[in-house]
């Protein structure tokens, strides 16, 4: 099969057409794609999806924004596995569930389920694991509730009982779950953070605007909100009082960055721009955004190969 050189600008943000969800085929075909381009067609699309998100050639290395490693991208050593038939079937088995019962992209719930458990975008079956120590959904029995996914789903899960985290010295409520559950736990947690949390804190900052600042945004921006959402879904008040720089340490969530994209409105006497948490440099300077980018850029370049596997399969 002959691939040709994938390639990605400002305007290659659409959604892939089609079913939200790819097929195993597609699975199988995305993989095949990634490997056939090699290491520099990778590079090469990943840093043109960087140029768009306003992050460096290569991203970041630091904390939990790595986009590359051992001179390749991250994504390599899962869309590696891609190519067998058990995986793709497993991966696109999660993925097309998870389509049906949330509203999530489905590819950023991908990269949500491979970051923060690897093995979770592949794992099947109703074996019950520990979502703390197994799945890394440390609250899920408080949570369960606010996911919006069918009691046919939740009732399988099993509370289990409160503890300290030893690491963040902080309570955790996690529950036992069908280790096949895992991908549509975090597809329906990045919807909930965002419906939930991102809306709820956007419609505080710029009242009435909220539908209609959501509605000018780029594709490419909501996707990086979307991410930030699910990271960090509070946060302290902006301070317009206060230099951004001295705001950015680890509170700065999503309540913070909407506080100051209200700010700059107010400011300006401008309408609200969510496309700030792209195009303000600042940003990049809190590792939330940095995370949160990062994230994007992987659901894009996912997406990119699912698109070119769509336009080379029969369909």
């Amino acid at each position: 099969m002959t691939i040709p050189a994938l390639t990605f600008s400002a305007g290659s943000t659409s959604a892939p057409t089609g079913t939200p969800a790819p097929t195993a085929r597609e699975v199988k075909a995305m993989g095949q794609i990634a490997m056939g381009i090699g290491r520099g067609g990778r590079t090469a699309l990943m840093n043109q999806i960087c140029g768009v998100l306003n992050m460096p050639p290569g991203g970041w290395s630091i904390g939990q924004s790595h986009l590359f490693e051992n001179g390749d991208i991250r994504l390599t050593v899962l869309l590696g596995t891609f190519s067998n038939d058990r995986v793709a079937k497993a991966v696109a088995q999660n993925l097309q569930r998870a389509a049906g019962v949330t509203q999530a992209n489905v590819m950023l719930a991908a990269v949500t389920a491979a970051r923060e458990h690897s093995g979770a975008l592949t794992a099947t079956g109703r074996r019950l694991i520990d979502s703390f120590h197994e799945g890394g959904l440390d609250f899920l029995a408080d949570q369960k509730d606010r996911l919006g996914l069918p009691e046919s789903i939740t009732r399988a899960w099993k509370p289990i009982v409160p503890f300290v985290n030893p690491e963040s010295m902080h309570m955790v409520h996690p529950a036992r779950i069908p280790v096949g559950d895992q991908t549509v736990i975090y597809a329906a947690q990045v919807a909930a953070s965002y419906r939930l949390s991102f809306m709820k804190c956007l419609r505080e900052e710029v009242g009435d605007d909220a539908p209609a600042a959501v509605a000018r945004a780029s594709r490419s921006a909501i996707l990086v909100w979307q991410a930030y959402a699910f990271l960090a879904p509070g946060g302290r008040r902006f301070e317009p009082a206060k230099d951004l720089a001295e705001q950015l340490g680890q509170g700065f969530g999503i309540r913070s960055a909407l506080g100051f994209v209200a700010y700059r409105a107010n400011d300006s006497g401008s309408k609200t721009d969510l496309d700030l948490v792209v195009k303000e440099g600042g940003l990049n300077r809190s590792a939330w955004v940095r995370s949160a980018k990062t994230r994007a850029a992987e659901t894009l370049f996912l997406e990119s190969l699912l698109k070119q596997a769509r336009l080379m399969m029969p369909s």
